[in-house]
C-alpha cells in the first residue's frame, strides 16, 4: 500500500481534511492508498470545529483527530508529500526532502483558519477538486 501525507502548517484544518477526504475516496475506488497528515508547527490540538463541520457536510462523521507534526520517519516513509501551499514546500525542500516526493495541492489551498463554516466548505471543496486532478495524475496511474 502506498503512502501519502498531507501537509499544512497547523495540522487542524487542511491537512485533516483533506486525508480524510483521500482515505474515502480511495476506499469507494479500492485505490491501493492511505493517506495520513501533520504539520510543521503543531501544538497537539483537535481538528477545527469548522473542519468537522465541512467534513459532516459530505457524510465524514469520524473525525476525531488530533494534530502532530511531521517527523522524518513519515517523510521517509511516504510515497507522496502533498502540501498545501508552496510555503509549505518550500520548508520541506529546505529541509532536506526530495523534490520528487512532494507536489503542491491545486496550486495553493489557503489556510480557511479563523473564517466561519462557509470558509471551512469552501476550502475543502477546492481539496475536493485538487485531490480529483492529483488523481488524474501520472503517480496514480501506474
Amino acid at each position: 500500500m502506498k503512502k501519502i501525507i498531507f501537509v499544512c502548517t497547523g495540522n487542524t484544518c487542511r491537512s485533516p481534511m483533506a486525508m480524510f477526504l483521500f482515505n474515502k475516496i480511495a476506499k469507494e475506488r479500492n485505490l491501493d492508498y492511505i493517506a495520513d497528515s501533520a504539520g510543521l508547527a503543531t501544538y497537539g490540538d483537535p481538528i477545527n470545529p469548522n473542519s468537522a463541520k465541512a467534513l459532516a457536510k459530505i457524510g465524514i462523521n469520524n473525525t476525531d483527530y488530533t494534530s502532530k507534526g511531521l517527523t522524518y520517519y513519515m517523510v521517509d516513509e511516504a510515497d507522496l508529500i502533498v502540501a498545501m501551499e508552496s510555503v509549505h514546500k518550500n520548508a520541506l525542500l529546505n529541509a532536506g526532502v526530495d523534490a520528487n516526493k512532494i507536489l503542491v495541492l491545486a496550486g495553493g489551498i489557503s489556510d480557511p483558519y479563523g473564517g466561519d463554516e462557509e470558509v471551512y466548505f469552501s476550502c475543502l471543496e477546492k481539496i475536493s477538486g485538487g485531490i480529483e486532478e492529483m488523481l488524474k495524475g501520472d503517480a496514480f496511474n501506474d
